[in-house]
């Protein structure tokens, strides 16, 4: 057995690639290892949420119950690394939210009733975000109002603008929507500043600078989403190149081999053929 920091810095990148595996047994073990990570090294596992968490989440529908199962104790396990004692409580409904969508709310309320003091880093984020951003799209307007309620008192403790980059995405898009297009203002003004202290922890100076951020953000990404796919094109095309020319150096190889062979065939009946005159 390895020491348990190799376990997490070594091993995690190894699961990582297991869960893309089409046998739903690699999948299944290579959740129940991550489990074993988490219990072992929670100082390691916690800094890897962000990476973690978008990993394993997509393996709570898979068709089989073995992997459905070893995924939500995986998330629980490294949620439970967090070192946040705010959220702490709300764990087991943060997982219960990310396992089962209908649960959202739930969880959303048990946040809202929080009080923020410890400092907010990017592990602590990376488990309330996408819960956060799914529950800006509900259609009930209090539902909405309960996650702007949650930023806003989250936002005001996160450690440093790169801790909340990464979401930003998730989130400012949704608030902005509700900031404008909601039909209450008491939800609209509760968006609002939700928006503004989030803006201030991304380190930006308005809520415009902040949404220019994110669409730029997303144009990069998406820029760099098909320069990957124009490079994988390449790359196929490539192969399919190369592999035209092993499969046509080896038909020429054949042909000559059996052109060779005919060769020999014909010098042999030859042979044979002078021999019979000789002998008669």
């Amino acid at each position: 057995s390895c020491h348990p920091i190799a376990r997490a810095t070594l091993v995690v990148p190894i699961l990582f690639e297991a869960l893309q595996s089409p046998e739903w047994r690699v999948k299944s073990c290579a959740l129940e290892r991550l489990t074993q990570c988490a219990d072992l090294s929670p100082d390691r596992i916690s800094p890897l949420l962000p990476e973690i968490i978008p990993k394993v989440t997509p393996q709570v529908w898979d068709t089989k119950p073995q992997v459905t199962r070893a995924a939500s104790a995986a998330i629980l396990a490294c949620c439970q690394t967090n070192a946040n004692p705010d959220i702490r409580p709300a764990i087991p409904a943060i997982r219960n939210a990310i396992v089962k969508p209908a649960d959202t709310m739930k969880a959303i309320e048990e946040l809202k009733g929080t009080t923020f003091v410890a400092p907010v880093d990017s592990s602590t984020l990376s488990i309330l975000c996408p819960i956060l951003s799914r529950g800006l799209k509900e259609k009930q307007a209090l539902s909405k109002r309960s996650c702007c309620v949650v930023i806003e008192n989250m936002s005001r403790l996160v450690e440093t603008p790169d801790a909340v980059a990464p979401f930003g995405p998730l989130l400012v898009p949704e608030l902005k929507k509700v900031a404008e297009n909601v039909a209450f203002e008491d939800i609209r003004d509760v968006a609002l500043s939700a928006l503004k202290a989030l803006t201030k922890a991304l380190g930006h100076s308005s809520v415009d600078a902040a949404v220019a951020a994110v669409m730029a953000d997303e144009a990069k990404a998406a820029e760099e989403e098909q320069q990957r796919i124009e490079r994988a094109r390449e790359e196929e095309k490539a192969r399919a190149e190369e592999l035209a020319r092993k499969e046509e150096a080896e038909r020429k190889q054949w042909k000559e081999a059996m052109e060779a062979q005919r060769l020999l065939d014909k010098l042999a009946l030859e042979e044979e053929e002078k021999k019979k005159q000789e002998e008669m």
